[in-house]
């Protein structure tokens, strides 16, 4: 994606929270824009028509009315239209992205991973979400997964911060230091 297209993106993601938000609309419109994009991944070939320059607007539009008038709430087949109008119909995915974004913001809730060498106990589950929450000050939704090739340690990414602590990237580390290190 094209960076104005993210910029833009944000754009419409944002004016359209603000009138969810000011409308008391917020978990409806995020239900709306959860149904487009199930639809859009579940079906490529809508988004290749959307996309398609030779298919016209009023084609793009009577498409969007006939999969969405009875699946989703009017202001939201309103928007959608409105994206076709501007010819932002590529960025739709985005900007459902980005809404989610802002309302995970708002209810102050956030996606977790942690990456383990052997699976985490419920016990340990439990006690590093409650860590994850006390210093990022969120919800932490938290999702595990296990890699074997980290060796041990936790690798957990938080939003947009990593924090690795497994042993592989520990002896990497090292292994490092000892190439720079002189012996005399």
């Amino acid at each position: 994606m094209k960076s104005g297209e993210m910029q833009a993106a944000r754009r419409y993601a944002r004016a359209l929270f603000g009138m969810a938000l000011e409308r008391g609309e917020v978990e409806e419109i995020a239900e709306g824009l959860t149904t487009v994009t199930d639809t859009a991944l579940a079906s490529p070939e809508l988004m290749n028509v959307l996309h398609h320059p030779r298919i016209t607007r009023t084609r793009k539009k009577e498409l969007l009315a006939h999969v969405f008038d009875n699946n989703v709430r009017p202001d939201i087949a309103h928007f959608l239209i409105l994206l076709v109008d501007k010819d932002r119909a590529v960025i739709i995915p985005n900007v459902a992205r980005e809404f989610k974004r802002l309302l995970d913001e708002h209810r102050r809730e956030t996606d977790a991973e942690a990456v383990s060498a052997v699976p985490l106990t419920p016990e340990q589950h439990s006690a590093l979400q409650q860590k994850l929450q006390a210093a990022t000050g969120y919800t932490v939704r938290l999702t595990t997964r296990v890699d074997e090739n980290i060796l041990g340690g936790l690798i957990i990414r938080v939003g947009d911060r990593l924090i690795d602590g497994s042993v592989a990237t520990q002896l990497q580390s090292m292994r490092e230091q000892l190439k720079r290190a002189k012996v005399t």
